[in-house]
Formats: structure tokens, sequence, C-alpha cells
């Protein structure tokens, strides 16, 4: 086996001198946040970011240290999309359920809110903010860049990582470019990102040379996290104004730094190591736990061990496997990796020694072969009472078969109070009512697949670091535990 001591020696060398550096430096904090319009703009971006900045000010950062670019910057014509379902009356909203769409109900615009704007998102703005704060920045200061926006994958079939953060009017920043603005700062500068955009992923290896990893490391030492993969949209973008509906990366992640939630009430905080403080990494494992979502969030040091490590193979026989036993995978898990893994073992009812081959298995169980020319989705108890309730006021009101008659229309003016009486007296509103609403909370098909994808990931980071370390790199391994210090750190420490 390959001597430990050498890369354990680098570790600790590491974590003294940005201890020591730490206590003088500063840190930088910029967001770029918004859509590419109006209609790309949805309330959630704005709300993340007026998240983000009230967890700033309760950890003491000083507002001359950020910088948020949003949407437009401060011009004053309507460019956010919100609906307030609270406002919508109850009859149109029952209405739009059982006769028509509640897509768009109650859709409007506004101008955001987002306060201390300091411009528009365009390459301009960004490019500006690192040529003008740039040279004030120092070896051992800290970069946090928080980006809640949209995203696109790559435009280059030979590039498939150099996916882009979506600016306003339509702009694109791509990783090659983010990397190029990062070249000018001080070598000395440690970057430290949050991506919750589509395909944020890609962004995930501009800890090397142009993002590339044929081009060699970058020498600054860059670190982040990541809504989801290179390949994969993400999670979370509605112009709902209520914020107990979100569930996507940025509200957990916050959250988890914060001890709190969006609306204030404390969450039991994820200090998995028991130093007393919430670092980025166990915020980052406090969100795979907690987001049923399609998202499958990844980290700089995981994307790094899927490129320099490896599983046991014919040419790396000393290598761990990567069906290596679950108690053995545990014996070398942080913390963090190891309450992901017990956490997400008792989600998806997991046990045993073979988890990563159950869940390998579980992810994409068999679709079942419909027979017939039915090839939908099957009526669930839900859709069956909806139609019967519908069914019943169309017998009561005819004129509902079209919903610009006359008589529909006054059911949602002039009567509205006769239609909701209606349906909520209809001797099965209330069951239906009880389903619904349980079926909205309920995690899809797909969502259940990507919660065994994200235990698959994190069995397998545990192994490939192990391997790392066993492969003997001291480059490699030097470069990794520099992007394990970054990712372990916290706010204002």
């Amino acid at each position: 086996m390959t001597d430990l001591r050498t890369p354990r020696l680098i570790l600790v060398a590491l974590i003294w001198a940005t201890s020591v550096a730490a206590s003088s430096a500063d840190d930088f904090y910029l967001t770029i946040g918004g859509g590419y319009a109006p209609s790309g703009n949805q309330a959630s971006l704005e709300r993340n970011v007026i998240f983000s900045q009230r967890v700033l000010e309760e950890k003491n950062v000083p507002a001359d240290r950020q910088t948020v670019l949003f949407a437009d910057g401060g011009k004053p014509e309507a460019d956010l999309q919100v609906i307030d379902r609270k406002s919508i009356p109850t009859a149109n909203q029952l209405m739009a359920e059982f006769f028509g769409s509640q897509t768009d109900l109650g859709l409007s615009y506004r101008n955001h809110r987002v306060p201390n704007v300091g411009g528009a998102t365009s390459v301009a703005n960004i490019r500006r903010w690192f040529e003008s704060v740039g040279p004030s920045m120092q070896d051992n200061d800290r970069l946090f860049l928080y980006v809640t926006s949209h995203g696109n994958g790559s435009r280059s079939r030979s590039q498939p990582y150099n996916t882009s953060i979506s600016l306003w009017d339509n702009e694109r920043l791509e990783v090659t470019e983010l990397v190029e603005m990062l070249d000018e700062l001080p070598e000395g500068v440690r970057v430290i990102a949050v991506m919750v955009q589509c395909h944020a992923g890609g962004f995930a290896r501009f800890v090397y040379n142009e993002g590339d990893p044929d081009q060699g490391l970058s020498k600054q030492s860059r670190c982040g996290f990541f809504a989801t993969v290179h390949d994969r949209p993400a999670a979370g973008c509605t112009p709902d104004v209520d914020e107990s509906t979100y569930v996507e990366y940025s509200t957990y992640f916050w959250e988890a730094i914060a001890g709190h939630n969006r609306l204030n009430q404390p969450v039991e905080l994820p200090d998995y190591n028991g130093d007393g403080h919430v670092s980025f990494d166990e915020a980052h494992a406090y969100t795979l736990l907690s987001s049923d979502t399609i998202d499958l969030p990844i980290s700089t040091s995981s994307e790094f061990l899927s490129i320099e490590s490896r599983f046991e193979s014919n040419q790396n026989p000393d290598l761990l496997p990567r069906d290596l036993d679950y108690d053995e995978v545990l014996r070398l898990a942080t913390p963090a990796d190891r309450a992901v893994l017990e956490g997400l073992s008792e989600q998806l009812e997991l046990s045993g020694q073979d988890r990563l081959a159950q869940a390998d298995r579980l992810k994409n169980p068999r679709q079942s072969q419909r027979r017939g020319r039915f090839r939908g989705r099957s009526e669930t108890p839900v859709d069956r009472l909806r139609r019967q309730i519908a069914s019943s006021l169309k017998s009561r009101w005819p004129e509902l078969a079209n919903l610009l008659n006359p008589v529909a229309v006054d059911l949602l003016t002039t009567r509205s109070a006769d239609f909701v009486h209606a349906v909520e007296s209809h001797p099965e509103y209330s069951r239906y009512r009880e389903l619904a609403d349980g079926e909205s909370a309920e995690m899809s098909d797909r969502e259940k697949r990507v919660k065994y994808e994200r235990f698959i990931l994190a069995m397998e980071n545990v192994i490939l670091r192990e391997n790392l370390v066993r492969m003997g790199d001291a480059d490699a391994i030097a470069h990794f535990q520099r992007i394990v210090e970054g990712e372990s750190c916290v706010i204002g420490d």
C-alpha cells in the first residue's frame, strides 16, 4: 500500500498555512442573479438573492464587501414575473383546477425588489467588477461567487462542459469566460462558488486552466458547489412568491448556513463534525438529504475525483473496488459523508453491505409493459375524483362546457359564492383535497431515482478519495486537499 504519511503532512501544512494567512485576509461577495428577460426572470430568483443577503447580514458581512448584479439592474421597468396565488379569488382557482389549467393563473409582472443592486447582469458589468475590484484583492483574500440564474448547456459538442450562465438581454457567460476573469485575480485569491442554475456542473471544472482537464490545474485555489451536473436542468425557478413552496438547492443551502429557513423557522444545524460551525460542505450535504427535486448536486471535489482518481481494475489492482462493502465505505467517510450515506439509506430503505448495487438496480427500474392502445399516465384517485366533481358541477351548470359562456363568467364574478359553495360542499371534495395535497408533497419517480443517484455519487466519492491517496500522485493529492479546505469554509471564519 502507498505510504499515506506524505499526503497527510501536506494536508496539515496546508491547513496551518491557510489558518495563519486567513487572519489578515478579506472576503468579497459577488452575486449574479435573475433571468435573461422578463418572461424568464421569476420571483424565486429575486427571493434567492434577498434570502442570501439576509444570511450575509446576519453573519455580519459588511455591505461594502457585497456586490449584486440582478436582471436589468436599476431600471424602473417591470422585469420580474410573479404569481401571488393568495391574491387570486377562490372561484377562479377552483374553476381553473376543475375546468381549465392552473398554469400561469394570476401571472403578472413588476419591477424587482432586490436592494442595493450594482447593475444589470451583463458580461461587460461582470468584467468591469473584476477589473475594478480585482486589483484591490490580495493573496489569501476570498471571493464568494453566488449565481442564481438560468443556465444553458454547451453550444459545442467537442466541449460539453463549457456550459453557461444566462444573463440579461439573452447574453451568456461561459465557463471559459469566467475562468479568464478569475485568472486576472492575484494567484493567491481563494474562490468559492455556489451556483444553482441549470447545467451548473460544467463550472465545477473551473479548477482547470481554460476549464479543461487536459490543460492542467489552475494555480489559484478554487472550489464550489453546483445544483446539478453539466448535462441536466435544475429545479427551482418559479414565479410563485410563496417561499414556503420553494424546495430547490438555494433554499436548503442557505437555511443550513443561517440556522433557519426562509420563513425564519429554526432548522437543526447540520454541524456534522461537531466543531460548532456549519461549513459550506456541510450545507451541501444537508441539501443532498433535504431537497426532494430532480437535482443531482455536485461539488468541485467530486468532479475532481471523477477525473483524477480511479477504481480497482486490471491496470490498478491495488485500488479499492467500486463495490466496496458499505461498512468499509463508512469507515473511510468524513462526518458529512457519513450523514449523507446514512440519511439516504434510511430514506431509500437501503440496508446491508451491497447498498451501492441496490441503488444501481433501483435507480432504473424496469418499466412495466402496457398492453393495448393506451400509453399515457394511468388515472390516479385524484384524477378520478376531480373528474367526478367536475361532472357533477356540469350537471348543475351545463354552460360550464365553455368557460366563456356568460353563465360561466357569472359564476366567476357575481355568482362566485354559489360556485365556491357548490364545489366545497360536494361530498367528495374533502377527500379530493386531502389526496391532492398529499400527491403534491410526494416524491415523483424521477425525484426518487435522483436520490438513488445521490447515494451512488456519495459512495463513489468516498472510495475515489481513498484511491487518490493510494495512487500516490503528490501534486494531485495536494491540489485535492486545497479544494477540500476551500469547501470546508465558513462565512466569517
